[in-house]
Formats: C-alpha cells, sequence, structure tokens
C-alpha cells in the first residue's frame, strides 16, 4: 500500500457546518446588550487632538513669554545698573568730596534714576534727588534672584500702574562694589510692553503654522485613516452580509495598514460564513418543505408495498420485503437530511465494526448502478475495525466515492489511465488510516484550500458543495480527522487522495482507561 503514515499528513480539522441566517448586529445587542449608536455632536478624536495641541502650543508658548519677559528684564536693569556705575565714575562720584547739586541732578538723569547709590565695604556714594533710605524699601537683588522670582517680578512690571517705582541692587562691573538704584518703572514697563507686542505677534503666526502642519500631518497619518476604519466597522456592522462594506487595505506598512488588513481579513470571513449560515438556514427550509411532501408520496408507496406483499406470487414475494427495506431506508435518509439541514445532526453512537464490510456495500450498490463503467479496488484487510458511528462513516466513504466518480464521468482519468477508485486502510500509531483515492483529474491548488467549506470548490457543475462539508463534519463528530493529501505523478491512483483518521477499538479502549484514571 501507499498510504503516508499519520504525521505526514498535513491535516487539519475541517470548520464544522454552521447553519443559521442570522445577522451580526442583533446578535451582538441581544448577547453583550450594547446597541452601536452613531453619536453626532459630540467631540470626536479629531476635535480633541485639534483642542489638545491648542493647549498644548499656548502653553509652550506662555513659558516660552514668562522666561524671554525675565530675561529682558533682567537685562535692562543690568544694563542701568552698569550704566549709572559708569556716568558717576566718569562725573567723579566715587571720590569723597561731595558733589555739586547741578551734576549729582546731571548724572541722574542720565541714567533716569531717581537715587543711586554705589557701596563697597570701606565706603558708601548716595546721589538722589530726595532723601533716600534703601532698608526703608523693598529692593530687588538681581544677584539673588531665583527664576520665579525674576518672572514674577517681570508680571508685576509688566502690569505697575503709573508713577510707580522700582529699587533694584547688583554687582558692579568692577569686583567688590554693589550698585542699587531707584527707577521709574514706567520705562521698563513700556519696554516689556514693546515685547509683548513683537513676542505676540511672532508667536501667533508661528503657533499658527506650526500648529496647522501638525494637525495636517496627523489629519493623513493617523486621523483620516482612524476614521476610515471606524466608518468601516460601522457600516459592515450595519450590514456585514454586503461584501461592498468590507474595507480596502491602503497597502500602508505601518500599524494603521496592519489594522486594514486584519480588518478586511476578518470582514471578508466573517461575510464569507454568514453567506453560509444564510444559505444553510435557506437549504434548511427548502429540505423542511420537501421532506414533508416526500414522506406522504414515500408512505403511500409504503401502503402499497404492503399490498405487494399479499400477492401470491413468488417473485413478489421475494422482491417486496427488499422494497419495504428500501422505503424505509429513504424516509430515515429523509429525516436525517432534514435534521442536518436545520442544524441538528444527530450525535454519533460509535461501536467497533468492520470496516471492509462497510465498503463492500458501498462499491457493490455504486457498480450495480453503472456496471463496468468505473473499476473499484477494495484494499483493506479482513476484519479491520473502527470504533465509529458505522452509518456516519458510510455516509463519509460514499460521499467521498460519489464524488470521485462523478469526476471521472464529468471529467475522464488523467494520463490515459482508466477509471479507477480504490479504498484502502492500516493501522499506524494506534489508529485507523482510511485512503480513498481514484484516477481522476483531482483538484487544482486554488480549489484545495477551502474544500471542506461550504458551497465551495465542487467536484460537478450544479452540485450543491455540500459532500465534503457533511463528510467533514461526520469525521470530526467521531473524533477523528479528514485530510486531502498530495499525490505523487508515478501513483497509479494520482488523482484527488483523502485519508481520514479514526480511533480504533484499541485506542478508545485506552482513551477510556484514561478518562476514569484521571
Amino acid at each position: 500500500m501507499s498510504l503516508s503514515p499519520p504525521d505526514s499528513i498535513n491535516a487539519r480539522r475541517p470548520p464544522a457546518v454552521a447553519t443559521g441566517a442570522e445577522t451580526a448586529p442583533p446578535r451582538i445587542e441581544r448577547e453583550t446588550g450594547v446597541r452601536a449608536i452613531a453619536v453626532r455632536g459630540a467631540l470626536g478624536l479629531a476635535g480633541r487632538l485639534l483642542a489638545l495641541m491648542v493647549v498644548v502650543v499656548f502653553v509652550a508658548q506662555g513659558l516660552l513669554f514668562a522666561t524671554r519677559v525675565a530675561a529682558v528684564q533682567d537685562n535692562w536693569l543690568r544694563e542701568r545698573i552698569a550704566a549709572a556705575y559708569a556716568a558717576a565714575l566718569a562725573f567723579g562720584a566715587g571720590d569723597q568730596n561731595p558733589l555739586p547739586p547741578d551734576l549729582e541732578k546731571k548724572i541722574l538723569d542720565s541714567v533716569g534714576a531717581e537715587a543711586i547709590v554705589i557701596e563697597s565695604s570701606t565706603q558708601k556714594r548716595v546721589l538722589s534727588r530726595a532723601p533716600f533710605d534703601e532698608d526703608a524699601v523693598q529692593v530687588y537683588d538681581m544677584a539673588e534672584a531665583s527664576y520665579f522670582e525674576s518672572v514674577r517680578r517681570a508680571f508685576m512690571e509688566l502690569f505697575a500702574s503709573p508713577g510707580s517705582e522700582v529699587v533694584i541692587a547688583g554687582p558692579a562691573p568692577m569686583q567688590g562694589q554693589r550698585v542699587i538704584l531707584k527707577l521709574d518703572v514706567a520705562p521698563l514697563s513700556a519696554a516689556l510692553w514693546r515685547l509683548s507686542h513683537t513676542f505676540l505677534t511672532l508667536s501667533l503666526s508661528l503657533s499658527t503654522i506650526v500648529t496647522l502642519a501638525l494637525w495636517l500631518a496627523l489629519w493623513r497619518l493617523v486621523i483620516r485613516p482612524v476614521r476610515r476604519l471606524t466608518t468601516s466597522i460601522i457600516a459592515f456592522g450595519e450590514s456585514p452580509q454586503r461584501l461592498a462594506n468590507v474595507i480596502s487595505p491602503s497597502g500602508r506598512h505601518d500599524e494603521i495598514g496592519r489594522a486594514e488588513a486584519a480588518l478586511a481579513m476578518m470582514q471578508t470571513s466573517l461575510t464569507n460564513e454568514l453567506s453560509q449560515r444564510k444559505r444553510l438556514a435557506e437549504l434548511g427550509m427548502a429540505v423542511a418543505r420537501i421532506n414533508h411532501d416526500l414522506r406522504n408520496m414515500l408512505s403511500a408507496a409504503q401502503l402499497i408495498s404492503d399490498r405487494l406483499a399479499t400477492i401470491p406470487d413468488p417473485l413478489a414475494q421475494r422482491l417486496a420485503p427488499r422494497l419495504v427495506g428500501t422505503l424505509d431506508r429513504a424516509i430515515a435518509f429523509c429525516q436525517s437530511t432534514l435534521a442536518y439541514g436545520a442544524g441538528r445532526e444527530r450525535e454519533p453512537e460509535p461501536r467497533r465494526f468492520d470496516l471492509r464490510d462497510v465498503v463492500r456495500q458501498i462499491v457493490e450498490t455504486a457498480e450495480a448502478q453503472k456496471p463496468g463503467a468505473i473499476a473499484y479496488a477494495i484494499d483493506i484487510p479482513p476484519k479491520f475495525e473502527v470504533f465509529a458511528d458505522p452509518d456516519h462513516v458510510l455516509r463519509v466513504i460514499e460521499n467521498l466515492g460519489r464524488n470521485a466518480a462523478e469526476a471521472l464521468a464529468a471529467r475522464q482519468p488523467s494520463e490515459d489511465r482508466p477509471a479507477a477508485i480504490r479504498f484502502a486502510a492500516i493501522r499506524a500509531d494506534g489508529v485507523a488510516l482510511i485512503e480513498i483515492s481514484d484516477t481522476g483529474p483531482g483538484f487544482s491548488p486554488s480549489q484545495s484550500d477551502r474544500i471542506f467549506e461550504p458551497f465551495h470548490n465542487t467536484t460537478r457543475d450544479g452540485g450543491a458543495g455540500l459532500g465534503l462539508a457533511i463528510a467533514a463534519d461526520l469525521v470530526e463528530r467521531n473524533r477523528g480527522v479528514i485530510a486531502l493529501a498530495p499525490t505523487q505523478p508515478n501513483d497509479f491512483y494520482c488523482g484527488a487522495r483523502f485519508l481520514i483518521r479514526l480511533p480504533t477499538p484499541e485506542s478508545a479502549g485506552r482513551s477510556l482507561m484514561r478518562a476514569a484514571a484521571g
């Protein structure tokens, strides 16, 4: 045999067939109690970002303005101290001899001060228009002032009332000396207001340009893509069954681009699932209607077959029980079809049975329908027992065999081989490995990815696309795995090759013992 060991099978557990045509938003609302409401008039992300940017820019400009005002004030005051000291030295105020009143007034006018005090460790010289006592006023000592004190004084002088005066102290250009000035605050206040006007004009222009540039960058890179994501989510939530509502990724390579790609994949998957659910629901309703009428017709045929059994003809006596059994199976199958269409497939009843007998029944039925059309090979050892539901396994193998026969009839065998189907089985690693292969054309790579999904990749024109989905669901219910395995070009059966893993009585017994021990 050419069966591959289980580890070589690229098997994946097929998705169970889902039914129901329920749309997403009502289900979400019912399960979570939350209704998606588009809030209108509220400040959205764009407005919040713009407001935050404006606040940040104004705070930054405010801090810069306070620092600038304090620096201009300190520079202006230091210039006055240097000018006062230079004027005093130029006019001989550093001597011990008293100055004439007119010369003293000239020095004060040149500096714009009301009083000048130059003191050192050995002497102190006071030039003043009126008696001045620096101990009786609050002195702003620039040598000891902190940043916050400088800012506070700058705003006090900026908004000082006319006629206000300020007393400052600072080190003289010559070491060891200190200068104290009493000044009218009006010139300093005027200088600070000129600075404020210039700074306000420039800062507003610069802030507007920076804010607009940042806003445009954020709008293009973040806000507009996020709004597109939000709009797509809302539109998809309102009508998830429409493919037109699936977002088209922009092709960006950043986080937003990856979010768009993930959202598109999720929306496409959900749309396909909802479409399958809708079609399955419609199928269930159609089967229910057909089943109702079909059961009535089968019941009438059953009554006729009962009357045939009473005819004293040997042939009728021999064929009537078979006809009754066939009608009973047809009614049961109709009922099971209705149950599957309604999403209520019965639970499996696993037991040990001979797989070779089940396959032989399937082959005999197929050969009776079209004698000699297809060569069937059964490569299964005698007494090959499997632990599963016999009816489910029969339906799975029958579906796969019927699909292979229809593919061979529709497209002919590949490479001039005869039309042939093989059923084989081996035991490997404690499980039963079953193979159904044929000499047909097989599946293309684009078909093989989704053949176990409902309504996808049917093996013939006009098919419903449910055979492989039903087979996958039944295998999964019996704790098995089904996969489409690759074939080798030199193999005789080089068409479609399905591999099925099912429990054996021995492996099922070990599982029960482990469950009991646990």
